[in-house]
């Protein structure tokens, strides 16, 4: 596991690694459209993690404020992917969200956010394996210009979220 920070030494390799595992997705695969290069948005990537078998970024959206999401695009070759079936988070992905805030620190972000289009209840499971400290707000925050997801937030370098939300 190894979180490269945009365009320092190892980014355009790790971008590559990412091509790699993306090309091989079958057109069958129900991920293919979501793991095209138009619509992994690379360029609005600030930070890639690569491990065996799979990747996720660190990515920023001027409507997010000094925010950023981790654990964005996160991919798993199908070679690698399973069943959780004891509902737990794998040391592979706690290992990723620790790199991932520490490059958004040293990128001076205020917060990092986890985003999803389905209720909180996962956040409020999975919150408790998960390294830092970790909100759970019960309102959906802007993502893009008319779509809005639920989060999940920790505090980076500041203890206040600035963040756009549904209805506010």
């Amino acid at each position: 596991m190894k979180t490269y920070i945009k365009n320092q030494e190892g980014w355009f390799e790790a971008l590559e690694t990412v091509y790699s595992m993306t090309k091989s997705i079958s057109s069958n695969d129900k991920l293919y459209q979501n793991y095209s290069q138009e619509r992994l948005k690379i360029d609005e990537w600030v930070a890639l993690s690569i491990f065996n078998g799979g990747f996720s970024s660190v990515s920023h959206r001027s409507i997010w404020n000094n925010n950023c999401r981790i654990l964005n695009r996160f991919f798993k070759l199908p070679t690698y992917r399973f069943e959780n079936l004891k509902r737990e988070v794998s040391k592979e992905t706690i290992m990723m969200i620790h790199q991932q805030v520490k490059a958004a620190e040293t990128l001076g972000f205020d917060c990092a956010f986890m985003s999803r289009e389905t209720k909180t209840q996962a956040f409020n499971h999975y919150k408790k394996f998960l390294p830092f400290e970790w909100n759970v707000p019960n309102k959906k925050y802007r993502m893009i210009e008319d779509m809005y997801q639920y989060i999940t937030w920790t505090s980076i370098n500041n203890t206040v979220l600035n963040m756009e939300y549904e209805n506010g």
